[in-house]
């Protein structure tokens, strides 16, 4: 594993390169680490260096994260591919999508 740091953002855990550059989140419900989905530079500010220890209170009975179980997309959702839809959607809710995405997802 790369040096990574571990980041705090408004109560949620993080970890990357550096403060401003979050390549992973905690995912709270699975007790994981998983890419994050929105992984760019972050302005300055954007979250606070932690230690291991605080890290450690962040991965349980963390209300920040508790709040996505029943709210919100959580930052830890992972994209959904196109197979995905393709294996899922009916033939009928894809062709109500109109040509391109009734192609796009026509399994």
């Amino acid at each position: 594993m790369p040096d990574f740091v571990l980041i705090e953002s408004e109560g949620l855990l993080f970890r990357g390169p550096s403060v401003t550059h979050p390549t992973e989140v905690w995912d709270y419900p699975r007790k994981r680490w998983v890419p994050y989905k929105h992984a760019a530079t972050k302005p300055e500010g954007w979250g606070v260096k932690i230690t291991e220890e605080q890290a450690e209170g962040l991965k349980t009975d963390n209300p920040h994260a508790e709040h996505y179980l029943h709210y919100d997309t959580p930052p830890w959702a992972q994209p959904v591919s196109d197979s995905y839809y393709a294996a899922v959607r009916p033939n009928h809710m894809a062709s109500m999508l109109g040509p391109k995405d009734a192609k796009r997802h026509k399994p």
